[in-house]
């Protein structure tokens, strides 16, 4: 019952904040491209550019290759290449850019009535406007090539549990930076190790036996094998993987705001 209730009023907090973190995330993604003549349409012309990329390299270069490990054609293998990138681009950004979300606003700090959580939720939610738009081009692209299909509707599936993860490493990181800026120095390894340990560039059923379940563990394996299911019209991953990693995802979102919650009172002191 507590647990339920400390659900409800963080809710009912994150909905009075609402315009201001919004605010904060346009502020946020409108400071990316100051002074650049393309501005914004950056975030649409990087993916494209990438998803021809992928579409060239291993749909015609790298065939013998990609033919190894996949059955599907170079369209699905660039596609479902694309949606696993950008999955682990919503979590790398997270990653990267948490750690200093508190320790570079030292002003907001100091405001006792600035409510300090929307600092690291404005790097998700930065981070989740732009997997939106990098995903509107994977939709174009697989209409284009294959059609659209029903199946697609489950596409949440495939990066809800993953955001709330993301949500919950944005606040513990940027909670204990402020104590430990080591952490800065080691997210991006952990990123490049997090892509690496994923089957992005391999399905999982490649991996041997007991290495396939060390991989579940990732917390990129199951998003990504869910969307590359979605993608190539392929069974989804078992039902209890997916609740467990939901539930797993919803826990530790739970520890991370306690943990904020606990350190935050010391950041002024720090910084």
């Amino acid at each position: 019952m507590n647990l339920l209730l400390r659900v409800t009023n963080g809710l009912r907090t994150l909905a009075a904040h609402r315009h201001l973190l919004r605010t904060l995330i346009e502020r946020d993604l409108s400071s990316r491209y100051r002074g650049s003549a393309a501005g914004v349409l950056w975030s649409l012309l990087m993916p494209c550019s990438m998803l021809a990329i992928y579409y060239f390299v291993f749909g015609y270069i790298n065939q013998p290759v990609r033919q190894s490990f996949f059955s599907a054609q170079g369209a699905d293998f660039a596609l479902t290449l694309f949606a696993g990138l950008n999955l682990h681009a919503l979590l790398a950004e997270c990653l990267s850019r948490a750690p200093q979300a508190i320790i570079t606003q030292p002003s907001y700090v100091k405001r006792v009535v600035f409510p300090l959580y929307l600092l690291p939720l404005t790097v998700v939610g930065a981070a989740f406007v732009q997997f939106l738009l990098a995903s509107s081009i994977l939709f174009v692209a697989h209409a284009w090539l294959n059609g659209l299909s029903w199946s697609l509707l489950l596409w949440p599936l495939s990066w809800l549990s993953l955001l709330v993860l993301a949500t919950g490493l944005s606040l513990l990181l940027s909670a204990l930076t402020v104590y430990l800026r080591d952490i800065v120095q080691v997210t991006g390894f952990v990123a490049t190790f997090l892509l690496f340990m994923a089957p992005v560039f391999y399905p999982l059923a490649s991996a041997p036996a007991g290495l396939q379940t060390a991989l579940l563990f990732n917390p990129l394996t199951l998003p990504v094998e869910t969307s590359r299911a979605l993608f190539t019209q392929t069974p989804l991953p078992d039902t209890p993987l997916l609740l467990a990693h939901a539930a797993a995802s919803l826990l530790f979102l739970m520890f991370s705001g306690w943990v904020f919650r606990k350190t935050r009172r010391g950041f002024a002191d720090v910084l």
